[in-house]
């Protein structure tokens, strides 16, 4: 059976969500992108409207990515992030004394797990990633550099490390979590991005970094399979975060076009500005609705490698795309920051990027398709 409805608790908790977005994240916007804060303090307020519980499904998780996004896009990460969402906030294989306060720092919006995947010389593949843990009796020491780390100044890292050969390729990856407080660990170096300002993002070195053996996150050799799961179902978040602030977009373009008057006559009377956005409308349905049918994938537990990697390199590039013909809309007006367009084109490019850049989706689809044999 096929339905694309939301229940009934869905649709309240999207009205209530609206609500709190409008009344607690709207009015710190500009302000949070000027100064580059993140907008995790609002996971204690969201937690005291009764919006932050560990235990809601995927879906409900979009519902919360794409609504706050449609106000600002950079509030949404890190509020679904605190809901625990991923196998990497439940830290498996850690005792359960470490990470339950940790996980209830990260529920109330006092600490926060930054994901350490990205490596100066391996990018998107994970296969060269130089970073090593080493056992050394009753611990492990791991050596090297992380960057491209979103939330780089987090209490908590969650590292990817080789401990096995280098011909084992992936499967010599093991993930660790690992104390920023930690000796060894370096302050993180702040980037200067362009956008996506409410998430810090920079580099870490861990130098003989030594940590328990329980530590450890998962089975040794698996922490390929961890992450793609992750990154498969946080490729629609992404999505639904840059639908989020494109149908803001399509929606004020809309509004203003009924007002603005040129030659007699609304511009929402010219095709020449109506089309471009009954074309944009379309295109944020049909991927709205391919980020939610991978996110109900991920509640039923299936694979969603090929519909995650849609999301990741169709959605952002079509999104920003849609922002820009609504900026242009507005002629030299949609052109100035007091405007929110020129933030929006600057958070989605990012994503063009994090997470892994189009290519790489784009070959696991054609993968899907034809077969690895036939596709590089």
């Amino acid at each position: 059976m096929i339905d694309f409805s939301f229940t009934k608790a869905q649709e309240e908790f999207k009205e209530t969500i609206r609500q709190f977005a409008r009344e607690e994240v709207e009015p710190r916007r500009k302000v949070w992108d000027r100064e580059s804060k993140s907008a995790l303090p609002l996971n204690e307020k969201l937690a005291a409207w009764g919006l932050l519980k560990p235990d809601m499904d995927n879906i409900t998780r979009g519902i919360l990515t794409e609504e706050i996004a449609y106000v600002d896009f950079n509030a949404a990460m890190p509020l679904v992030w605190a809901t625990l969402p991923f196998a990497v906030h439940q830290l498996p294989g850690v005792p359960e004394e470490i990470k339950r306060p940790i996980r209830e720092r990260i529920l109330s919006g006092k600490s926060f797990l930054a994901f350490c995947f990205g490596e100066p010389n391996a990018g998107t593949d994970m296969a060269r990633f130089d970073t090593r843990a080493v056992k050394d009796g009753e611990e492990w020491v791991i050596n090297g550099t992380k960057n491209t780390i979103s939330w780089v100044d987090a209490d908590y890292y969650f590292v990817c490390a080789k401990t096995g050969h280098e011909e084992e390729g992936v499967w010599a990856l093991t993930n660790f979590l690992v104390p920023a407080s930690t000796i060894g660990v370096s302050s993180p170096k702040v980037w200067g991005d362009m956008g996506s300002r409410g998430a810090t993002r920079g580099t870490v070195h861990f130098t003989n970094v030594r940590i328990p053996l329980y530590y450890m996150v998962g089975e040794m050799g698996k922490g390929y399979i961890l992450a793609a799961e992750f990154f498969d179902t946080n490729r629609a978040f992404i999505g639904l975060k840059c639908i989020g602030a494109a149908q803001a977009s399509v929606d004020e373009a809309c509004e203003y076009a009924k007002k603005r008057v040129v030659m007699e006559k609304p511009i929402a009377g010219y095709q020449a500005i109506s089309f471009p956005l009954a074309e944009a409308q379309t295109l944020l349905e049909a991927g709205r609705w391919l980020c939610y049918k991978t996110l109900w994938k991920a509640d039923q537990g299936e694979r969603r490698s090929i519909d995650g990697a849609m999301c990741k390199w169709w959605i952002p590039e079509m999104t920003f795309e849609i922002v820009r013909k609504c900026l242009l809309v507005y002629g030299q007006y949609g052109y100035t920051d007091d405007l929110p367009f020129e933030q929006r084109l600057r958070d989605i490019l990012g994503w063009q990027i994090g997470d892994g850049t189009a290519e790489p989706s784009k070959l696991i689809i054609a993968r899907n398709m034809m077969g690895k044999e036939y596709v590089g």
